[in-house]
């Protein structure tokens, strides 16, 4: 059975409307901009140590909400629905994950792993995305209108991410 070992939520503002869980190594860039590069249909890439993640949002933020698993958890049929979730690998070996985009200083820096350095199975799941994009294209003309309506909407209906951690390859 999974158990949630952790959670995090945290607020990012995306960097042209992307924002990267990673492991800062000493190639974490070109890293990163992998990641961005191979950005699927649902707009999550993944490349060694990092998962890219684009949203509708570009000049606000976002909620995410990290989770670490002892294993796989399952997508429980009682799940709020989502847009998507996609599934891939991520290496980390210092141990910790970060988000350069948060504004939790204590993200930024880096959060530990309780399972430690290894090989992770990582989930993102999107939630909101075309609520929050039909109400942009409410106030097309009027972007500032826009943006205050998307800050406007309560925590629950506004665009959110949860990425779900678990490790991989590892003896259970």
């Amino acid at each position: 059975m999974a158990v949630r070992l952790s959670v995090v939520e945290t607020v990012v503002s995306p960097s042209f409307r992307t924002f990267w869980l990673h492991c800062r190594g000493q190639d974490y860039l070109e890293v990163m901009t992998a990641a961005a590069g191979r950005t699927d249909a649902e707009d999550v890439g993944f490349a060694g140590s990092a998962v890219a993640v684009r949203t509708v949002t570009d000049a606000g933020s976002v909620r995410v909400t990290v989770e670490i698993w002892s294993r796989q958890p399952m997508v429980l049929s009682d799940e709020p629905r989502f847009e998507y979730a996609v599934e891939g690998e991520l290496e980390l070996p210092a141990g910790q994950w970060c988000i350069d985009e948060s504004h939790d200083s204590g993200v930024q820096a880096g959060v530990s792993l309780p399972g430690g350095a290894g090989r992770y199975g990582v989930r993102v799941t999107a939630y909101n995305q075309q609520r929050v994009t039909d109400l942009i294209e409410e106030y097309a003309e009027d972007f500032v209108a826009a943006m205050a309506a998307v800050r406007a909407l309560p925590a629950a209906e506004g665009e959110r991410y949860r990425l779900q951690l678990w490790p991989v390859g590892r003896g259970r």
